[in-house]
């Protein structure tokens, strides 16, 4: 989002707060920023900045998705049907008029297959350009998470690093975050078909991406010198190595998110996993693998319960698949 903003396009940003998975886009945004803004305050913060990083819950611009959601969370369901039109709903009432869908792919996700995720961008689409919204879906890889953390303090630590310093950030996440702004700038005219994405890292490496957002960080009441290091994490750690050496063929998406509820996620903003190796990288016994953060012990207790009840997320293996 600071990509596009940066290049000079508006994009306001009302985001939901976590309803299935350990942390959403505002859980995070809360982290630097106040995300819960009324309709009038939302137009000053687009003037100020042409941005926005938003909670949807706090605007009356859509109440019936809110109720829903408020019914959808304690039930751990984010059903297709409802999914659609929350999202729409939110984009409608900002008055966007075109949209970029992320649809993340993988085991352990909403779409466990290529085909899944084609389903629903189709349906999607159709339904978004009855509304007049003009929709590029971009199903993306998530077989195992972007970039190595996953918890709203812990995501929003480690793309603040990025945003400072486009080196010491994740490459997933530099080109996820690239690949989707990229879209955007096309369709925003700001580069030529095919082009966006260099655009994009060129605006992220420049640090243009890093000024703005510490542009739309101040605008909504936060501190835009906010260092990394700032960033508040759980006291009560568990750190987990490797019992064997070898490379890793798999990061399990569902227990990582089981653990990090577990810890405390989304309701505990601390809280949450780094993961310090993923998948093809070679390891070592005593390698140290995961970490896992909490605002309490008996959390933890429970978080680390899972973590060696299902052999961790980290999954080891060779070239054979199974002897038969």
């Amino acid at each position: 989002m600071p990509i596009v903003a940066a290049a000079g396009l508006t994009i306001p940003k009302s985001s939901t707060r976590a309803i299935t998975s350990p942390s959403g886009t505002a859980d995070s945004m809360e982290i630097l920023a106040p995300v819960a803004f009324n309709s009038e305050e939302l137009k000053e913060l687009v003037k100020k900045a042409n941005a926005c990083i938003i909670w949807g819950g706090a605007l009356d611009t859509s109440p019936a998705d809110n109720i829903l959601i408020e019914i959808e969370r304690p039930l751990h369901m984010d059903p297709v049907g409802l999914m659609i039109p929350s999202i729409i709903t939110k984009k409608l009432s900002l008055g966007v008029k075109k949209l970029v869908l992320d649809i993340p792919v993988g085991l352990g996700t909403k779409f466990p297959t290529p085909a899944d995720g084609i389903k629903f961008a189709h349906l999607f689409k159709e339904i978004a350009k009855n509304v007049g919204i003009e929709t590029t879906c971009a199903l993306t890889l998530a077989h195992q998470p972007i970039g190595h953390c996953v918890g709203p303090a812990l995501e929003a630590k480690e793309a603040l690093i990025l945003l400072r310093d486009y080196n010491a950030g994740p490459n997933s996440l530099i080109e996820k975050s690239t690949a989707l702004a990229g879209i955007l700038l096309e369709m925003g005219g700001k580069a030529e078909r095919g082009t966006g994405q260099d655009l994009a890292k060129e605006l992220l490496r420049s640090g243009k991406a890093y000024e703005k957002m510490k542009q739309i960080i101040e605008s909504q009441g936060g501190n835009p010198n906010k260092m990394p290091d700032e960033i508040e994490l759980g006291e009560y750690v568990k750190e987990c190595y490797a019992t064997a050496s070898g490379h890793i063929t798999e990061v399990n998406n569902e227990i990582i998110n089981k653990i990090a509820k577990a810890a405390g996620c989304p309701f505990s903003k601390s809280s949450g996993v780094e993961i310090f190796k993923k998948q093809g990288a070679r390891i070592k016994e005593g390698d140290l693998i995961f970490k896992i953060y909490s605002n309490s012990q008996s959390r933890l207790n429970k978080a680390e319960k899972i973590y060696n009840s299902t052999g961790g997320p980290i999954i080891l293996g060779g070239m054979l698949i199974e002897r038969i």
